[in-house]
């Protein structure tokens, strides 16, 4: 690397050099990009909240082999989680569970069929009544993050907006990290009266409000989506620059404050890829230059 640009980088580092600097007669902007690797899961509550009415039956199956592919990823962070399965019926509110590291695949296939069959799908009213009832004071842990999953193949139904439940999650869950993933089928609804007085995309809005799209419950392979589907991250190992044609012998890669050198920058992305993977916590900064044009 060019003295220079080395000296120039590391200064960025500890705040001592100006934004601007002009080398070989051109001028050029000192850019830092960064990330902190996330905090290692402790503890995670999985709530999954299912449309058990009778068009429905067909896809258990998919269900409980998606909530296996999910737990697989979960087990590569924390061994400290567990299922529950609930009805979307809040009038005859019915549950299964705990399910946790000690179940096998076959429990985890069969949790949905246990459930009994339902006419109401009123997911929100169903989660509503479940976080305050016996069985759900006793399946949510305080301190324990927390992932809902909504499962059907029609509109909800209940007289609750998306906006509303949004907020109420939210207050509910405010001490602790949470996600929501929403299954479902994008009709509008048009089929069916409904039981709420507005029936409408509120599985889509409530996903937007999360900033993701609704899964298409249709879909051929919708389970496979459930792991890529939450905060549930693994750590990552790469960060994609900010700024387009970084000069190449300037880029320098701190992690936690120290410069590391096992790392390859990737032109076609515009990515800068470690060669190990920085532990839970670690900040993660990589300083460059550009020219001002």
């Amino acid at each position: 690397m060019n003295v220079t640009l080395k000296i120039l980088l590391s200064l960025v580092f500890v705040g001592c050099t100006p934004d601007y600097q002009v080398i070989d007669n051109k001028e050029v902007r000192v850019v830092v990009d960064s990330y902190v690797q996330a905090e290692q899961l402790e503890e995670l509550d999985v709530l999954v909240v299912l449309d058990t009415s009778g068009s429905m039956s067909d896809n258990y199956d998919d269900v409980g082999d998606g909530m296996d592919i999910l737990r697989a990823d979960i087990e590569s962070l924390t061994l400290d989680y567990k299922f529950g399965y609930i009805t979307m019926d809040p009038t005859n509110l019915s549950y299964t569970g705990p399910y946790d590291s000690s179940s096998s695949a076959i429990d985890m296939l069969m949790a949905p069929s246990l459930l009994p069959m339902t006419m109401l799908e009123e997911g929100f009213g169903a989660t509503y009544t479940f976080f305050d009832s016996e069985d759900g004071l006793a399946f949510r842990r305080p301190e324990a993050d927390f992932l809902l999953f909504l499962i059907s193949d029609e509109d909800e139904q209940s007289a609750i907006s998306a906006d509303l439940f949004y907020d109420w999650v939210h207050d509910e869950l405010e001490d602790v990290n949470h996600d929501v993933v929403c299954i479902a089928n994008p009709d509008d609804g048009s089929q069916q009266s409904g039981w709420a007085n507005e029936v409408g995309y509120k599985y889509i809005e409530l996903s937007d409000l999360y900033g993701k799209n609704m899964i298409d419950i249709k879909e051929d392979d919708w389970s496979a989506w459930l792991s890529d589907s939450s905060y549930l991250t693994q750590r990552t190992d790469y960060i994609v620059l900010s700024e387009s044609d970084p000069i190449l012998e300037s880029i320098i890669v701190y992690v936690n404050q120290e410069a590391i050198y096992d790392w390859t920058y990737v032109e076609e992305t515009n990515t800068v890829i470690l060669g190990f993977v920085p532990d839970y916590g670690s900040v993660v900064e990589v300083g460059y230059n550009v020219y001002v044009e």
